[in-house]
């Protein structure tokens, strides 16, 4: 896995976590709370293949 691939990753799932606390005291389900750090890992991982696809992109055109 390369690093910005593990950064993206990371930072997805420490915001996950962060949602996950602060909507601890809502009407939000248990569930939906607890996947959230999933959801970022999975965000975070979208967001790298995005990147490293425009990046690819411009290498192809010069």
């Amino acid at each position: 896995m390369g690093s910005t691939r593990l950064r993206y990753t990371m930072i997805g799932f420490i915001a996950g976590v962060l949602l996950m606390y602060m909507l601890q005291n809502s009407s939000v389900g248990t569930g939906t709370r607890i996947a959230l750090p999933i959801y970022g890992l999975g965000i975070g991982l979208l967001i790298d293949g995005m990147i490293l696809r425009v990046k690819q992109r411009k290498g192809k055109n010069d």
